[in-house]
């Protein structure tokens, strides 16, 4: 009798296999009392037996489709998703992905947080790229693209995580899904007058982050979570040195920095007090954690000041700015912001065109006095004149 594949896998009589040794069925079917049950090897090597149904016949259709699945499984590398909902994997990424890898825990748990808002109550398998760009289309009705994108990666990690675990197997439903087009580039900042008449109006602590933004061009997240001394994987100020340390955990381009402290910055620093049971430098004294938001005081003292269009964020702007005003390269601007690379700082390019301006008029100031053999002087003759002499 000549067995085909599929009654290899899982007919009920042994068949001969290409090597000429007889090879034994995968599971039987036996009758305790009134039900029957079936017996089988399960794909971890595991002893089965199991009572499943009142009728042999039915018992025997179960059991073929256990085997089938087994076989698919070991032969085929058909392998069925585990059953997990989107939020109780993503509070598993959290704890065992985002923690271990050291990544800035806060900023990530949030990104959780609203994706688990939207997936939560799907299964990680029922997720699929049309799913995904609803979402997008969704977010970007309240965010920018860049806010979108930041989701979109996240929801990326989690995926490649969930396969990686053996958890979901099926492609990523992400794969295929583009990063949006982002145009980042605002770049407001306030004169030496308005940056004046902000610190003037800004009430308690908020003084002091304010001006930690324009003297540093630190973020606000790099700012909230400073620490008096040095300590592990954290922002810290060394008031021995006279330097910030920016942690690679902490920041946005994964790379550490210093940024040198100024004796202004560092006297209203020590101006703080020091609370007990924590090294945390801006601490909210209801949470005793790091101070949360400034948005709302920072709104009500723009809005006393009289600034309009503008954002803690800016400050950063500001601080960069006042730097090229006055003349600092562009590649010191960059280590000093974080920027991971020059593209980013190529915005306040424009601010320094005066000193380009100076350099051109150098050149050729020399330039002409090699060719026409005159004094180098800015009032130098021109070339029509020279000729005619």
């Amino acid at each position: 009798m000549v067995y085909t594949n599929k009654q290899r896998l899982i007919g009920s009589k042994p068949f001969v296999g290409k090597e000429g040794r007889e090879e034994k069925q995968m599971g039987t079917t036996f009758r305790r009392g009134k039900k029957w049950g079936i017996n089988y090897i399960d794909d971890r090597g595991r002893q089965i037996r199991k009572l499943v149904s009142p009728y042999k016949e039915t018992a025997q259709l179960i059991l073929n489709k256990v085997e089938l699945e087994i076989a698919e499984g070991k032969y085929l590398d058909i392998r069925k998703s585990k059953k997990i909902l989107f939020e109780d994997f993503a509070q598993q990424y959290l704890d065992t992905h985002v923690k271990l890898q050291n990544k800035n825990f806060g900023n990530q748990a949030d990104l959780i947080k609203g994706l688990v808002k939207h997936f939560k109550g799907h299964y990680l398998d029922q997720i699929d790229p049309v799913m995904v760009r609803k979402y997008l289309s969704f977010r970007l009705k309240t965010v920018k693209p860049s806010s979108a994108n930041r989701d979109l990666m996240m929801l990326k990690s989690m995926f490649n995580r969930a396969i990686e675990w053996e958890i979901l197997f099926k492609p990523n439903p992400t794969k295929d899904i583009k990063p949006l087009p982002e145009n980042n580039e605002r770049c407001r900042w306030l004169t030496e007058e308005e940056q004046l008449q902000l610190l003037a109006n800004c009430l308690g602590i908020a003084r002091v982050l304010v001006l930690m933004a324009l003297q540093t061009g630190m973020r606000w997240g790099e700012i909230r979570t400073l620490k008096w001394r040095q300590s592990p994987q954290s922002n810290y100020v060394d008031f021995e040195n006279n330097v910030i340390y920016i942690h690679e955990s902490q920041a946005k381009s994964k790379k550490s920095r210093y940024i040198p402290l100024g004796e202004t910055l560092k006297k209203e620093l020590l101006n703080i007090p020091h609370q007990p049971n924590t090294d945390y430098i801006f601490l909210n004294p209801q949470t005793h954690k790091p101070i949360g938001s400034l948005k709302r005081s920072f709104k009500t003292t723009l809005k006393r000041t009289g600034i309009a269009d503008f954002k803690f964020h800016d400050l950063r702007h500001t601080f960069a700015s006042n730097l090229v005003l006055k003349g600092v390269n562009l590649y010191v601007v960059q280590k000093l912001l974080g920027h991971a690379t020059p593209k980013m700082t190529q915005r306040y390019a424009h601010l320094g065109s005066d000193q380009l301006r100076e350099a051109i008029e150098k050149i050729d100031i020399q330039r002409n006095s090699v060719m026409y053999n005159i004094p180098s002087t800015k009032n130098s003759t021109n070339l029509a004149q020279t000729c005619i002499n």
